[in-house]
């Protein structure tokens, strides 16, 4: 089956500064392999990685040190970066218009802030079809 030819990868918000929390990310280094994992397998297959980053004015202030996608992630010339101010990563951005110019049909989504950004992006994508 060929579903993965119209398949992409979205890796939401996995940046430095939210590792950095009072609070720490439950298993941070299993989740990381696990993410790394996935964007091997994405390169692997040729289906697209998407890494969406996001800032904001307080913890994730575009262009620190907080904001850029964590070290252990290292999108390759072939992956598309796309910035975001809101927790939906279609809305404001080029999001949408680039997962339409590739046919992709289906998204395998990750990342950080699963009860915000991550579950903002998953209900919008699914009221646009995906």
């Amino acid at each position: 089956m060929d579903d993965w030819k119209k398949t992409a990868l979205l890796v939401i918000d996995v940046q430095k500064g939210l590792f950095e929390k009072s609070i720490p990310i439950y298993d941070a280094d299993k989740l990381l392999e696990n993410i790394n994992h996935l964007i091997d397998s994405a390169h692997q297959f040729g289906v697209p990685v998407f890494f969406i980053q996001h800032s904001n004015n307080t913890a994730l202030p575009e262009g620190s040190d907080a904001w850029r996608i964590h070290p252990q992630l290292q999108p390759a010339a072939c992956d598309y970066i796309i910035h975001k101010r809101r927790p939906n990563a279609f809305e404001g951005t080029s999001l949408g218009k680039e997962l339409g110019s590739r046919q992709i049909q289906t998204l395998v989504v990750t990342g950080l802030v699963t009860h915000g950004c991550v579950k903002a992006t998953c209900i919008d994508a699914h009221e646009l079809g995906y």
